[in-house]
């Protein structure tokens, strides 16, 4: 993030509260956007499907099948993260977590070795099934996407991704973002009824899932500069990690003239291969996907940056010093929501959980 992409682009109205949000929203009707935030459990209640007939086992699931699977599912997620955490031993998340879910685990158990107090950053979503999402199609991948509840008392719930590969697989998660509070969220449909998965090109909507993603990491990268068009609706995540970097930036300039001792950019880019998306009751898409980024710091010749003896960044490289540069890896759960075209309007990203990786520097 440039001086020059961020001067002027703070949004006035991205100020959101931090106040967890309650599972009684959910007893709200449906057929509306819930104004606590939460998901609607359902936005009709059409009636449950007939029993399949007896016999062969039908090639395609039913939605209840698919939401008994994962009301099972989401516990053992959340046993298998809290086994590994406390071994801290990515080996344990298998079977149940999987791709980037499990990489980042293993990023941040090499990150507590060297500094334990990593260990405060580890999230870990709940045992609880707030509202299932899944996809019914005799076709693989399928798909699901679970609000479900935080691990910590009286948390912020968790979209979780997850994907069953074949038949002979089951479901695994594959990444977790924690639900934006203070955004209005979509309805989705009954969960008798199932939802449609969505791909990286999917069409009716007012974006690809793909071109939605690809504008939120520019946007991040080089802020609203970077979305002349205002496609993309104001968001916590986005909004807290640009207060952060010009804060950074400030502290690192503190005393001379803008970007005099250094500068400071975060890239973001879409991670191929992790894509879940379903249709919502309104025609649109709620869509989960990971984003890579590196945030680096460049020293201009002659400087020396100096950074607190307590920074958990400088303990894992071993020095709090640098002439050059200073660069930390950060992996990024991220929860969209994207409205038909029909509708039209902005994409309104819904959750966000970010994952420090690495960190180096010289």
């Amino acid at each position: 993030m440039t001086p020059q992409t961020l001067r002027g682009t703070a949004r006035k109205d991205t100020v959101m509260s931090t106040r967890p949000v309650g599972r009684r929203g959910l007893l709200l009707g449906a057929g509306g956007v819930l104004a606590t935030g939460l998901l609607a459990a359902c936005g009709s209640e059409p009636s449950a499907p007939p029993a399949p007939p007896t016999g062969k086992q039908l090639a395609e699931p039913t939605p209840v099948q698919t939401t008994e699977q994962i009301e099972e599912i989401v516990p053992e997620v959340n046993a298998a993260v809290v086994a590994a955490d406390e071994a801290k031993d990515a080996a344990k998340l298998a079977p149940r977590v999987s791709g980037s879910a499990a990489e980042f685990r293993k990023a941040v158990y090499g990150l507590i070795e060297k500094a334990p107090e990593w260990a405060e950053d580890l999230k870990v979503p709940g045992a609880g099934t707030i509202v299932p999402m899944s996809s019914v199609s005799a076709e693989f991948p399928r798909v699901a996407i679970a609000l479900v509840e935080d691990s910590v008392q009286d948390g912020v719930p968790y979209f979780l991704a997850m994907q069953q590969k074949d038949a002979k697989s089951g479901y695994t998660a594959w990444g977790w973002a924690q639900q934006a509070v203070g955004v209005d969220m979509p309805t989705v449909p009954n969960a008798v009824v199932g939802s449609e998965a969505l791909t990286a090109d999917a069409e009716g909507l007012v974006m690809t899932p793909a071109q939605a993603l690809e504008l939120y990491a520019k946007v991040l990268t080089d802020g609203d500069a970077a979305d002349p068009d205002d496609k993309l609706a104001a968001n916590p995540f986005q909004t807290g990690t640009h207060e952060r970097i010009q804060a950074e930036r400030k502290e690192l300039n503190k005393g001379v003239e803008w970007d005099e001792a250094g500068t400071i950019r975060e890239t973001y880019s879409v991670r191929d291969g992790e894509l879940a998306g379903l249709r919502t009751e309104d025609g649109g898409a709620i869509v989960m996907a990971t984003l890579m980024s590196s945030r680096k710091v460049a020293i201009k010749d002659g400087a020396t940056m100096r950074y607190a003896e307590d920074n958990k960044y400088t303990k894992v490289i071993g020095t709090r010093e640098f002439t050059k540069q200073y660069v930390r890896e950060f992996g990024t759960h991220v929860a969209l929501y994207i409205p038909s075209a029909d509708a039209g309007g902005q994409v309104q990203p819904i959750g966000a959980t970010q994952t420090a990786l690495a960190a180096s520097g010289e």
